[in-house]
């Protein structure tokens, strides 16, 4: 708990705050813990603009309505730090670089402090879908954002240990502390959702292999090569959970390429607090994101965790934060995602011995029961809040 009376913290993130594992947990975890929590994020279809949810509030700012692109991006910042001063905060907290700017322009104005939630190293992203020059002009703007207001946080947390050091390294803050991404656990037995039981979910056979990928399909996550992989993988089927529109073009041009169609299955997304439970129904987790960019080399996936918490085996890539984890935990293989047959060879070693891959999902929930749960990364963050 904090000294004296409840301290009020207000959080920016650029999403509508939807499906967001990391706020939502950190945002209950200061709320139990006595601070009063807002957090700000934009406007989405059909979302409320105000809205309750464990503890905390969520209040959601539109867009202006502006053709002009650059221009329309610096109202939307200036309409952040009036929403971000109107919560009277007393902490600010912004989650990735996108959200530094106004967290930092609001805090120097009220003089209190801010933490800086790096959940992605973004100079090391590529913008998707956009030219050369935007590209440039996306990696300038947010260098200066980053040069300017990173060394001013009064804390500084991410999720990954290879995202702390380059933190340190490039802008000598430290430490950094980790806050990984770990799932919430219920208390009790783990609950099974099963895949077939979802929307979209009827087509699935009864009795098969079942590879699951949690989240976006979009280029760099490594999708595309474990779809053919299917291809070397005969009574294999893929489930593709919160893929959306990029999974269904993956289906519709990758799979049926690959004759696999009929195998891959695009379920939409699930409430938070179900993904646990839903991984639970397939046979084996995949996290393949491939090191194209530096954020992807970078990179701790949520989904990670999340198979383990489900007791399920797992296919990562050959990364050295990733490879750790499956060492630790003894859950599962890493291997080079960037070559399918290095896929399609994993799942079928861990496929031919059934009574290995039980005792690995075994090994997976007790990792996450022991040493992979959220109580641990939360008392991490709560303790850089209270050294504020």
């Amino acid at each position: 708990m904090p000294n004296g009376p409840p301290r009020r913290v207000t959080m920016l993130v650029r999403n509508a705050m939807t499906h967001d594992s990391r706020v939502e947990k950190e945002a209950h975890s200061l709320s139990t813990a006595g601070y009063l929590v807002t957090v700000i994020a934009e406007t989405g279809r059909g979302l409320p603009e105000v809205e309750e949810r464990d503890g905390y509030r969520i209040v959601r700012i539109a867009r202006p309505a502006i053709g002009l692109r650059g221009v329309r991006l610096l109202l939307h910042l200036r309409g952040l730090e009036r929403a971000l001063v109107a919560t009277r905060p007393q902490i600010l907290h912004a989650h990735d670089s996108d959200a530094l700017a106004p967290v930092a322009r609001v805090a120097q104005r009220l003089r209190i402090p801010f933490i800086l939630d790096a959940h992605e190293l973004w100079l090391g992203r590529q913008p998707r879908g956009r030219g050369r020059i935007y590209s440039s002009l996306f990696w300038l703007f947010y260098a200066l954002v980053e040069r300017r207001h990173v060394p001013r946080a009064a804390g500084h947390i991410t999720v990954s240990p290879v995202i702390a050091r380059y933190l340190e390294g490039r802008y000598g803050v430290g430490p950094v502390t980790l806050v990984p991404n770990y799932p919430e656990l219920e208390p009790g037995p783990p609950r099974r959702l099963e895949l077939r039981e979802l929307p979209g979910g009827r087509q699935l056979p009864d009795g098969v292999p079942i590879v699951l990928h949690l989240g976006s399909a979009m280029p760099g996550r490594g999708v595309e090569q474990v779809v053919q992989a299917l291809a070397l993988l005969p009574g294999v089927h893929l489930v593709l959970l919160g893929a959306g529109d990029t999974g269904l073009r993956m289906r519709a041009g990758v799979a049926a390429a690959h004759g696999v169609a009929d195998r891959v299955h695009v379920l939409p997304p699930v409430a938070t607090k179900d993904v646990v439970a839903a991984a639970a129904g397939a046979t084996i987790g995949v996290a393949p994101i491939i090191p194209d960019t530096p954020n992807n080399a970078a990179s701790m996936p949520n989904k990670l965790f999340q198979y383990l918490a489900a007791g399920l085996s797992v296919v990562v890539s050959d990364l050295p934060q990733l490879r750790a984890v499956v060492a630790e935990s003894g859950a599962g293989i890493a291997v080079d995602t960037r070559e399918p047959r290095n896929i399609a060879a994993a799942i079928a070693e861990l496929l031919a011995d059934p009574a290995r891959l039980a005792e690995r999902g075994r090994l997976a929930r007790s990792a996450v029961e022991e040493r992979y749960g959220w109580p641990l990364a939360a008392r991490e963050l709560l303790n850089v809040y209270r050294h504020l």
